[in-house]
C-alpha cells in the first residue's frame, strides 16, 4: 500500500475532524528521519536499551503499519493510536520520514499533545545516497546482526550516476521539508547525526537518553541490532558522485 489511509478506512473521517479522540497523550518522542540515516540500528538498540517498548514506523503504509495494527488486533486507527498510548512504557517513541508524517503535520497537536522531536540527519549526503539505491537495487535493506549474510551478487555495473544524483535531490527536499516543519512548529529538535554513532550506536544512545532524559542502558547486549552494509564498492561509489558534485560546483 502506498497510503496510510489504504491502511485504515476510517481515516478521512478522522482527518476531516482533526482526528478528535484518536490522541496518544502519553509523553511521546519522534524520530524525524530520513532514509539512510541508521534509524532501524538505533531504534534497535532503543528497544534493547530501556522501557520504551518497540519503537518502529507506525504510519509506514508499505507493510509497517498494516503488520503492527495486526500484531496489536486492532482494526482502527482511533484504537492502534490508543494501543500506544495504554501501553506501560512511560514514553511512547516513534520514527517516521517526512512522506509518512505529512498527513498528520497539520495536526500533530491533536494526535500527540506531548510530543518532543529528535532528528536523525546524515552529513554525507552522497554516501546516504549512494546506501539508498543499493537498497533499492538489491531489496535489502538491513542486515540483522550475527545473521548470516546472503552470498553477495556482482553489482559492479550496476553504477546509475544520473539515479544517484536524483536521490541526492529527493532526499535534500526531504531533508527542507522537515526544516520547515520544525521551524513552522516551533521545534528545535535534538539533532542526532548518523555519523555520530555508526560505530558505536551507544552513542546515540546516550545522546538521546541526555536530550531526551531516558533511562537508558548504554551498554546493549552484543548483536543488538543491524550491521553496516556498506563495503569497497559502496566506498568506490561513494567517490565517483562526490567526484561529480565537486565538478558541478
Amino acid at each position: 500500500m502506498d497510503s496510510i489511509f489504504e491502511v485504515f478506512p476510517d481515516l478521512p473521517a478522522l482527518a476531516d475532524g482533526r482526528f478528535a479522540g484518536a490522541a496518544c497523550a502519553k509523553p511521546t518522542i519522534m524520530i524525524a528521519m530520513t532514509a539512510r540515516t541508521g534509524s532501524t540500528h538505533l531504534c534497535g538498540a532503543l528497544a534493547a536499551a530501556g522501557d520504551v517498548g518497540r519503537p518502529g514506523e507506525i504510519f509506514n503504509p508499505r507493510g509497517v503499519a498494516g503488520a503492527e495494527r495486526e500484531r496489536r488486533g486492532v482494526h482502527s486507527f482511533t484504537d492502534y493510536m490508543r494501543s500506544f498510548n495504554d501501553e506501560p512504557s512511560p514514553v511512547f517513541i516513534f520514527k517516521t520520514n517526512w512522506q509518512d508524517f505529512a498527513p498528520f503535520a497539520q495536526d500533530w497537536r491533536m494526535l500527540f499533545p506531548n510530543l518532543r522531536v529528535a532528528y536523525l540527519d546524515r552529513k554525507n549526503l552522497a554516501a546516504q545516497s549512494v546506501s539508498l539505491y543499493r537498497a533499492q537495487i538489491s531489496g535489502t535493506w538491513h542486515q540483522p546482526a550475527q545473521q548470516a549474510r546472503a552470498a553477495p551478487e556482482d553489482w559492479r555495473h550496476s553504477f546509475d550516476l544520473a539515479r544517484i544524483c536524483t536521490l541526492m535531490q529527493e532526499l535534500n527536499a526531504k531533508k527542507q521539508a522537515w526544516e520547515q516543519f520544525f521551524s513552522a512548529e516551533g521545534f528545535t529538535p535534538a539533532r542526532l547525526f548518523y555519523e555520530d554513532f555508526q560505530k558505536d550506536v551507544s552513542v546515540g544512545l546516550g545522546f538521546l537518553a541526555r536530550e531526551m532524559n531516558l533511562g537508558l542502558r548504554l551498554e546493549v547486549p552484543p548483536g543488538t541490532g543491524f550491521e553496516k552494509l556498506a563495503d569497497a564498492l559502496t566506498r568506490d561509489w561513494v567517490e565517483r558522485v562526490q567526484r561529480h558534485v565537486l565538478q558541478m560546483t
